[in-house]
């Protein structure tokens, strides 16, 4: 019988990993058998402790040793270790819905695809307010961007996150890069394209991705995908998208219309790009209260009115972030 091996990745998960192992073994596989692989990066807290309690409990679960710590090193001991012809690379921080291998399984063979996805759905892991304020930027294509994986739609895809994926397809190309500690997935899924492969979303299941618990946490996460973003442009340049820029872009034109806004009234007394600046922040603010608004008809809740605020410290952590990350990238390391 075929076997689906689950890899998920650890470090400090004891808040999350039992949730994560227990939406695993509740996993319907009628055409296939479960192997989970729980690839821990040396946690310092009880994550080992509890994956372990299952492992004694469970024969399908095995705790393996990551002693890189980093997410790319896990995924390829997991490879390496998977006795599966099919695997599931699987985060801690989420909960998969019963049918989920299941569904990305059939959907994966009848579409042809070396990956599949299902929808994935933002979720808070309390209901403060600061841990719902995250959860609605990132359900949010203003938030993210309708291309993101947490906004993408039904069919063909460039990208899948939380997918079954063929294991030949992943060691043909030699696994994943070590050297690419974040964005390791979008550089994966790049490659897989580029040796002809397709990949796959499906909307008939679903997971629920649990969102930083903190805007502050929010913001950091923004920043450190911003940083590594310039880093994959400029090592990775396919796997990036353009959407994967715009908060740069918006960053950065608006310190150079200010700049440009104060030189040019000093030299000529003239005001187009203070204009201009003005008409770039209106146009953002009408963008994030069209959004607000999408929002607060999916699901009413007065806290929403404050989201514009925080799409602008969100994106502005971001962008600040690319720079950063291009800063580091082509000056520090040139010296």
């Amino acid at each position: 019988m075929t076997t689906i091996s689950i890899i998920c990745p650890t470090l400090n998960e004891e808040k999350y990993i039992e949730g994560a192992i227990d939406s695993f073994l509740a996993q319907e596989h009628s055409t296939f058998e479960i192997e989970i692989l729980i690839v821990d990066g040396m946690s310092k807290d009880r994550t080992r402790g509890i994956v372990q309690n299952f492992e004694r409990k469970f024969s399908s679960v095995r705790l393996l040793n990551n002693a890189n710590s980093k997410t790319p090193f896990a995924f390829n001991i997991g490879l390496s270790e998977a006795k599966g012809e099919f695997v599931a690379i699987l985060g801690a921080h989420t909960h998969y819905a019963s049918d989920y291998l299941e569904t990305c399984y059939k959907e994966l063979l009848k579409y042809q695809a070396a990956g599949c996805t299902g929808k994935i759905i933002s979720r808070a892991p309390s209901t403060q307010m600061q841990a719902k304020m995250v959860e609605w930027i990132m359900d949010n294509p203003f938030g993210v961007s309708g291309s993101s994986f947490r906004t993408m739609k039904e069919g063909y895809t460039h990208s899948v996150n939380f997918a079954v994926f063929r294991k030949k397809n992943l060691i043909e190309l030699g696994g994943y890069d070590t050297d690419m500690f974040r964005n390791q997935d979008n550089d994966m899924n790049q490659r897989l394209l580029d040796a002809g492969n397709k990949l796959y979303c499906t909307w008939k299941t679903q997971c629920y991705y649990f969102t930083p618990s903190t805007v502050q946490k929010l913001f950091l996460y923004g920043f450190n995908n911003g940083y590594w973003n310039a880093f994959s442009l400029l090592t990775k340049t396919r796997s990036m998208r353009p959407y994967h820029f715009i908060p740069f872009v918006f960053l950065m034109s608006l310190f150079v219309l200010m700049l440009a806004g104060v030189a040019e009234y000093i030299l000529f007394a003239s005001f187009y790009s203070t204009v201009l600046l003005s008409s770039t922040i209106i146009l953002y603010l009408f963008l994030s209260i069209i959004f607000t608004g999408y929002s607060i008809v999916k699901k009413s809740d007065s806290r929403k009115l404050l989201l514009p605020v925080f799409f602008f410290a969100f994106h502005a952590s971001y962008g600040w972030g690319t720079f950063k990350g291009f800063v580091h990238k082509l000056i520090f390391q040139r010296a």
